[in-house]
């Protein structure tokens, strides 16, 4: 080979390595479906990801209905080992966890806003951002009490904002993966203010079905998801997934299954109502030595045990978990959590997403 091109073609290769050192990590591609795989090559924790079997001897049914329903009219709030709390503004707490957990028996790190609805200094709003961007882009440009990561891919979900609609829950599969939609189960509405609610009406519809029932909605702020954990005080992401399927299968699954995207422990995202009209809302960091991430049942119960909303519902979670706080955190971007999209311990490794929820000081 000529000598120029070999010392030309190693240039170009170094130059192309030093460029990706700079640039931001991207959202990994859709997962291509390989049943003889034990873990999915695109998902850079996958070798660390252990599925939710239970504690030894724990039944595995739903929670009885007599038990979950005691809880009506329990106001529940976190406090005891491993928890701290700090009043942001009035009206507005933020807890964190810092140890073993009860409940995944692993250690976790949790962090979580609870914001008094009942407080007219704020209005809760649904914020819709193309192209994608961070978290805390969001959060400084809004100039925002609180930011937190929202929606599911738009092409898997059903979005509007301000009563513009956004992205009509277009796709019936997971990106190009073969797994039927299942992210779209239940929603969070908003008026832009301080009137929430969590509804689980997509429930065992069709996603034509959940698109149809999501358009003749009325609210201006309307974004779906899944999996509901709590409907009217019943945990039912308990019972999301088939705890009937061995570990071992569950990790062949792709990594869009429903089984092996909630059964196994994966940061998370969720928001919730409780009936004394307080939202909140929580992240949980996964896939470091720190925390490590929870699942769905998991999540579920957690909640139950230190929150016992009403409602709750599991937004998109892993390299997506971001929670901005105003003045805490990095003192640059807000983040309180540790975003696992750059593999790091740190605040920077956040994924671009198009939708958040943004706590903001009414005008």
């Amino acid at each position: 080979m000529n000598i120029r091109k070999v010392l030309w073609t190693a240039l170009l290769l170094s130059l192309m390595l030093g460029g990706c050192a700079r640039k931001p990590v991207p959202e990994l591609p859709p997962p291509s479906y390989n049943p003889d795989a034990q873990t999915d090559s695109t998902d850079p924790a996958a070798e660390d990801e252990v599925p939710d079997e239970g504690g030894e001897g724990e039944e595995q049914q739903p929670t009885p209905s007599g038990e979950w329903e005691a809880n009506r009219g329990k106001i529940v709030r976190p406090s005891g080992e491993g928890w701290t709390s700090k009043t942001i503004d009035e009206g507005i707490v933020y807890y964190t966890f810092n140890g073993t957990d009860a409940v995944s028996g692993q250690v976790e790190q949790v962090f979580v806003i609870d914001l008094d609805l009942s407080n007219p200094k704020y209005e809760v709003k649904l914020n819709y951002v193309s192209p994608a961007t961070a978290t805390s882009n969001v959060h400084k440009s809004k100039g925002a009490v609180v930011t937190l990561n929202a929606g599911y891919e738009a092409g898997s979900i059903f979005i509007r904002v301000d009563s513009k609609l956004k992205s009509m829950l277009p796709n019936v599969t997971i990106g190009s993966t073969g797994v039927p939609n299942w992210k779209s189960e239940a929603a969070f509405y908003g008026d832009g203010g301080r009137n929430l609610h969590i509804d689980y009406s997509g429930k065992d519809k069709t996603v034509p079905q959940q698109r149809n029932y999501y358009l003749t909605t009325t609210e201006p702020d309307v974004i779906s998801s899944a999996p509901m954990l709590v409907d009217d005080y019943n945990p039912v992401g308990e019972v999301f997934c088939d705890y009937t399927i061995p570990a071992a299968t569950v990790n062949k699954l792709n990594s869009e299954d429903p089984q092996r995207h909630q059964r196994v422990r994966h940061p998370r995202t969720a928001v919730a109502l409780t009936e004394d009209n307080h939202f909140i809302l929580f992240a949980v960091d996964g896939r470091n030595s720190h925390s490590k991430g929870m699942s769905c049942r998991e999540l579920t119960r957690f909640l139950v045990k230190h929150f016992n909303p009403q409602y709750a519902l599991n937004m998109d979670g892993g390299g997506s978990t971001t929670l901005c706080v105003e003045g805490e955190g990095d003192p640059t971007t807000h983040v309180v959590n540790y975003p696992c999209d750059n593999s790091k311990y740190d605040h920077a490794g956040e994924r671009s997403r198009d939708t958040q929820f943004v706590i903001l000081r009414k005008q």
